[in-house]
């Protein structure tokens, strides 16, 4: 099986199950060992908080079986493609596939499960208690408390598992990042919709709860009524007993964290103020924390979820240790290049043949915090074929347009400590915001400006015409010889599963800037057919090696661009020259 990632695959998701499994398992046996939770499910129901752990981890593991054989079996994603109804969806306004009522099914079963598991053992236990201190009311929402509570365990390792960039969920089981997102998305509205049941039930008990006479509230504390009154304060002052009182300040924090993560979600609030949905996403660390202290059975479900995400973190942070020397350039017409080397050691066990991946560039001029996702123009898997192995670099390209006003920074800006950001930051805290790639962009402007143009409106003319990179017909060309060279520290590659050589005619519908995507297809095509008519050309049969005649079927491939002004279509790469003239069978729309 071939890794699209190289990096976290198969055998670190297999060690993080196993290790996280021996855990969770071990942990529920600790009898005799402090609780470090508000509530601790294997203390007073251990054989359900064991069948609730084996249950999970059988669920996670049938699932990637399931997965498995789906990435060895085309015939298989082929079916689970299909579409169960022809018209649209109401709410959704898209068609229901095979593969998302499976889905349903498969997590509506491990639901069902979690209920058999729990509740008959909950709605005896709360019962038998209320029974024994003469309470008759409200012992049946109490159960339901607990219940939904260990629902959300379920619900929030299923948001956790796909959250890693480097997720062997993606890299390995050849799952887009469009689909393990927004798995991701409806788990983590399903959890928050399961967070406010758990809540309103509870807000709905305490009238009950203030109905009993003073002796019938001793039976069930208010803060923590898993406990009996002298197991928690008040009843109970040792730091034990507080400790357990803290289950309802805990969940009140947590719940506030989840509900500003989800108003910040929304796609109004998102689209705008992608920042504050970006940095209000790592409150969620937060979360996690205070939610394991929460109810201890949490951490059993989150852990593999949490395993595979401190492993993607401890990659990202090795391959942003070292700084990359990148050159921005601007190329007239409000485009902009990056072109920096990309270490070919970055693609070590890859043997994806997608023309599509992008990275994570950061450049501390223009944000200390931010690191922001490119599409490269360069298709990576044709180009580290092509290459002489013994070039320890790739040349990769990227381009991009400013979002903000004309307002430019007329040279790069010097590089401060982190208290002094700080500082300045409250020292100014109102101030005009100026995008990431509008600072960018204005570093290559500066140099121009530098290098003696007489006023600013010759920035926008371009200063070279990039060509499309054909190596044995058309010289190879850079961004521009007038480049400013900038430090950069670089993520990646991330590939995108695709594979144009499977049809006739490649179609690309793109938008704006996402036309980085249908450049390097497009470059790929180029390629492509220049291998081919390379080998026809020395009387090759194309069959001899069996390697593209067989397998490839690609002919033509259309782009279609939608823009929002004529600007947009004045971009050096996807002039008629550049392209056209090249191959015909590419079209521009």
């Amino acid at each position: 099986m071939a890794r699209i990632t190289p990096r976290t695959c198969l055998y670190p998701l297999t060690g993080s199950l196993l290790l996280t499994f021996g855990l969770s398992i071990g942990l529920t046996f600790r009898s005799s060992h402090y609780c470090y939770a508000g509530t601790c499910g294997e203390w007073l129901f251990p054989l359900q908080a064991r069948l609730h752990v084996v249950v999970w981890y059988s669920w996670i593991l049938i699932s990637v079986l399931f997965l498995a054989v789906r990435a060895f079996e085309p015939g298989l994603r082929r079916f689970i493609r299909r579409r169960v109804f022809g018209s649209k969806l109401p709410l959704v306004g898209g068609q229901l596939a095979i593969s998302a009522l499976l889905g349903f099914v498969w997590i509506a079963s491990l639901y069902g499960i979690i209920l058999g598991v729990w509740w008959i053992r909950l709605r005896d236990y709360f019962l038998d208690r209320g029974h024994k201190g003469g309470i008759r009311e409200g012992n049946h929402r109490l159960a339901a408390i607990a219940l939904t509570g260990h629902l959300c365990d379920v619900t929030m390792g299923m948001v956790l598992i796909p959250v890693s960039r480097h997720s062997a969920l993606a890299s390995f089981f050849k799952l887009s990042v469009s689909t393990t997102l927004t798995f991701h998305m409806l788990m983590a509205y399903t959890l928050f919709i399961l967070v406010v049941i758990h809540g309103l039930i509870y807000v709905s008990w305490v009238p009950a709860f203030n109905s009993l006479s003073e002796r019938l509230r001793e039976v069930f504390p208010v803060l923590n009524p898993t406990y009996l009154y002298h197991e928690t304060w008040p009843g109970n002052s040792s730091a034990l007993g507080v400790w357990r009182a803290s289950l309802i300040f805990t969940g009140i924090f947590s719940t506030t964290i989840m509900a500003l993560i989800f108003v910040t979600t929304l796609p109004t609030i998102r689209s705008k103020h992608f920042n504050l949905f970006y940095f209000t996403h790592l409150l969620s660390i937060v979360a996690v924390i205070i939610i394991c202290l929460h109810a201890s059975t949490i951490f059993y479900c989150i852990a593999p979820g949490l395993a595979m995400w401190i492993l993607d973190w401890g990659t990202r942070l090795y391959e942003l240790r070292e700084f990359v020397q990148g050159k921005v350039n601007h190329l007239g017409n409000g485009w902009y290049c990056i072109e920096l080397p990309l270490p070919r050691r970055r693609l070590d066990g890859c043997a994806c043949n997608s023309p599509l991946a992008h990275f994570y560039i950061r450049h501390a001029e223009s944000s200390f915090w931010e690191l922001h996702p490119f599409t490269t123009i360069t298709p990576l898997a044709s180009e580290s074929k092509i290459i002489s192995a013994s070039e320890k670099d790739i040349p990769i390209q990227f381009i991009f347009r400013k979002r903000g006003g004309s307002g430019s920074i007329s040279q790069a800006q010097p590089r401060k400590f982190i208290l002094q950001r700080w500082f300045n930051f409250f020292r100014n805290p109102v101030k005009p915001t100026i995008q990431w790639t509008d600072k960018l962009a204005s570093i290559a402007d500066g140099s121009k400006i530098l290098l003696g143009s007489r006023d600013n409106s010759s920035i926008d003319q371009p200063t070279s015409t990039p060509s499309i990179e054909l190596h044995g017909e058309i010289e190879s060309s850079t961004c521009s010889s007038q480049s400013v060279d900038v430090p950069l520290r670089l993520e990646g590659p991330y590939f995108t599963v695709a594979d144009p050589s499977r049809y006739k005619t490649v179609i690309c519908i793109v938008a704006g800037t996402g036309v980085s995507g249908a450049i390097a297809i497009a470059r790929a095509f180029l390629e492509h057919r220049r291998q081919r008519m390379a080998a026809l050309e020395i009387g090759s049969k194309w069959e001899a090696n069996g390697n593209l005649a067989n397998k490839s079927k690609w002919e033509r491939c259309v782009i279609i661009w939608s823009v929002r002004t004529e600007a947009y279509i004045n971009l050096p790469y996807m002039e008629g020259e550049q392209i056209i003239s090249m191959a015909h069978p590419i079209e521009l729309h």
